[in-house]
């Protein structure tokens, strides 16, 4: 397996996100502020967890862009980033339409079907089905997450793998 050089990725610059895709977010009445956004997220020195609640889409409904990142010396050392419905709840792996992270996948016990050349980049492709990623090379960030996702909620369509 090719394991890439490792990258140094910058922490979410909230007010950026929020100035170019504010239009996209909604506030929920079923969803409690303190979970999203809209409340007072979680970030410190060496943790971000916010939910970002999004617009109605079409087909796959009220979906928020839910983003973990963990820190280091300023710099994230992992990331999750899951695009998700959030209302109704349908539990973890029903809720599930897109996420990418970089948890490292390369133990010698790890299925095949799980090691990827992208490692430990990788990108949970299949709505319905967290199990099954590919390789990522492109959306490594919040940014890149949120222009990913954008694009779907902005023109309707439908998110297929």
């Amino acid at each position: 397996m090719i394991r890439e050089t490792k990258k140094f990725l910058l922490p979410a610059d909230i007010p950026e996100i929020l100035r170019k895709y504010g239009d996209l977010f909604c506030n929920y009445t079923q969803l409690a502020p303190k979970d999203s956004i809209y409340g007072n997220y979680k970030r410190t020195n060496h943790k971000l967890s916010v939910l970002f609640p999004l617009i109605k889409h079409p087909v796959h409904g009220k979906t928020g862009l839910h983003a973990i990142e963990k820190y280091e010396d300023g710099f994230v050392i992992e990331y999750h980033y899951q695009w998700k419905i959030i209302i109704p709840k349908k539990g973890k792996l029903y809720n599930h339409i897109s996420a990418w992270e970089n948890e490292p996948h390369d133990e010698s016990w790890t299925p095949r079907e799980y090691k990827i050349k992208s490692e430990p980049h990788h990108h949970h492709h299949v709505p319905g089905d967290k199990g099954k990623r590919k390789e990522n090379w492109d959306i490594l960030t919040l940014d890149d997450a949120f222009s990913f996702v954008a694009h779907y909620i902005r023109s309707g369509e439908e998110y297929q793998p």
